[in-house]
């Protein structure tokens, strides 16, 4: 297989924040988990739980410094699972996700987070 070329349509930052997500419509309880990346088209989440995807998902984004969280709906569009060290603790997995619903302000703040840890 030969490597493929990344294109992405927005810029990442890879740093770590805070999400609660959960599946739409609710099936259980919300969870808390770290993002990969960020950028204003999505972000790539770390889960333990395996989500599929094309699965629409309701987010709380926490920014650092930050004390209201943005709101957003998004759909998983690719899930990878790895493992780090004892399998026994579990599988997690890499999701990213396309914004679907967000707020315009939210947008811009996100956006002026990317660009002011470039």
């Amino acid at each position: 297989m030969e490597p493929q070329d990344e294109r992405r349509q927005f810029v990442r930052l890879n740093f770590s924040v805070d999400v609660i997500y959960h599946k739409v419509p609710p099936v259980e309880k919300e969870k808390l988990s770290l993002a990969k990346n960020i950028s204003t088209g999505g972000i790539c989440l770390i889960v333990y739980e395996e989500l599929r995807e094309q699965d629409a998902l309701d987010l709380e984004i926490y920014l650092p410094e930050d004390k209201t969280a943005i709101q957003a709906k998004g759909r998983v569009i690719w899930v990878k699972e790895f493992i780090i060290g004892d399998i026994s603790k579990g599988k997690r997995y890499d999701v990213g996700i396309d914004f679907l619903e967000i707020n315009k302000n939210d947008l811009e703040r996100i956006n002026k987070y990317v660009f002011s840890h470039l």
